[in-house]
């Protein structure tokens, strides 16, 4: 039965899909269409443009990255512009600000969803008029990055072959750029696809060889303690609220440190709420900015995560880290073990570890993901992963040290 309701989820899902591919090219095609309403371009000389519009945990994959250009002799005699999604603007100005001249930021969502905001944002970068566009995100939406980069209307415009799911959304986005990056493999951790991109753009390569949040962040309570993030994006990447308090139970058999529970949205608080009432943990869900998570991750014990930004944040601090992850492109984002960072560990659904085991490893799309798939990872295996991390941990928190990151010349 359970094997019967998985199909027909799949399903569903691959129905969404098609609607969604026809969807997004009407869209493209009639925004496109109403560009050839903005004022011709200045296109000043030496003006570079980066833009940047996917989430939290991308940004923290990609922020090593950025200073590549500015070092680059290629591009440091530009002003260089960075178009961000205003998701992280926090973190932009609290670690990366130097790295760029300006900034443009763009509030995803409205940028979708009002006609208005979306042409006055196109307008803005009509009047710039950078020479140059940098779009370096692995996988460009056809409606956001390539959509901004025509409304810059520049002289040069380089990206990366696309990755979208549908081959003829990743035609057309090709298509508009002047030179397209090819990356060595196409199964890549995405910190080293944007290792890899970054020096193919600017000439220069950074040093270090995993994600790095640098600086001291002074611990914001007393005492060890692991924090907890219950939520994700998708309900397909959530581990669900009983798995939740089964793992707090058994972290108590093991451990005296406390264990603070987070998540920002809706759907995340109140599974917060439920956890908290369950199990006396305690909680910041929904009590920090972006900039204080920091302050927790770095000062924590460990990091116990879906799925998300917060995976990222806690390999970038260099905490041991556990990622509960349902597959969906684990090549890319949560195989942190076979990308050579260590102090992670991936826990996937059997259903996943099977299919690895059969094919190897391989695109592992959200059309292909359920609900059930993370449900099914059991609360004693991601205790006895936190265990091997804690076990092998010999740098506390207070003690760790970034690499050393002098750019080559």
């Amino acid at each position: 039965m359970k094997t019967l309701g998985r199909h027909v989820s799949l399903f569903f899902r691959k129905s969404d899909s098609a609607k969604d591919r026809q969807r997004v090219l009407e869209s493209f095609a009639r925004w496109k269409a109403l560009q050839h309403g903005l004022p011709p371009p200045l296109r000043c000389s030496k003006t570079l443009l980066l833009i940047r519009l996917d989430d939290i945990g991308d940004y923290l994959l990609f922020r090593n990255q950025l200073q590549m250009y500015k070092n680059s002799s290629r591009w440091m005699d530009h002003i260089i512009t960075l178009l961000g999604n205003d998701s992280w603007q926090d973190i932009f100005t609290l670690l990366d600000k130097d790295a760029v001249d300006d900034t443009m930021w763009v509030n995803k969502n409205r940028y979708l969803e009002c006609a208005d905001y979306r042409v006055e944002i196109w307008r803005l970068l009509r009047e710039k008029g950078f020479q140059t566009v940098i779009t370096p995100s692995r996988t460009r939406p056809l409606l956001l990055d390539d959509l901004c980069m025509l409304a810059a209307g520049p002289v040069n415009s380089l990206g990366s072959q696309n990755t979208n799911v549908h081959a003829r959304w990743n035609r057309i986005s090709d298509s508009l750029y002047s030179s397209l990056f090819k990356p060595s493999r196409a199964l890549m951790h995405e910190f080293n696809f944007n290792a890899e991109f970054a020096e193919w753009a600017s000439g220069i390569r950074y040093c270090g060889t995993r994600p790095r949040i640098e600086g001291r962040f002074p611990r914001p309570v007393a005492g060890p303690y692991i924090i907890c993030f219950v939520g994700a994006s998708t309900r397909s990447r959530r581990w669900p609220i009983k798995r939740w308090i089964e793992f707090v139970t058994l972290h108590r058999r093991y451990y005296s440190s406390k264990i603070f529970l987070a998540g920002n949205s809706k759907a995340e608080r109140e599974m917060v709420r439920i956890i908290q009432q369950r199990t006396g943990a305690e909680s910041i869900a929904g009590r920090v900015a972006l900039s204080e998570l920091l302050h927790w991750v770095a000062g924590a014990e460990a990091v116990v995560t879906n799925d998300t930004m917060a995976a990222h944040m806690g390999a970038s601090f260099g905490r041991p880290t556990v990622i509960v992850a349902n597959g969906l492109n684990y090549m890319r984002f949560s195989e942190y073990i076979n990308a050579g960072i260590d102090r992670v560990a991936t826990i996937y659904p059997e259903v996943v570890n099977r299919r690895r085991k059969r094919l190897g490893d391989g695109p592992y799309a959200y059309s292909e993901t359920v609900s059930a798939d993370i449900a099914s990872i059991k609360a004693t295996t991601v205790i006895k992963s936190l265990k091997g991390l804690l076990e092998g941990e010999t740098v506390g928190p207070a003690l760790f040290r970034p690499a050393h990151t002098q750019q080559p010349i």
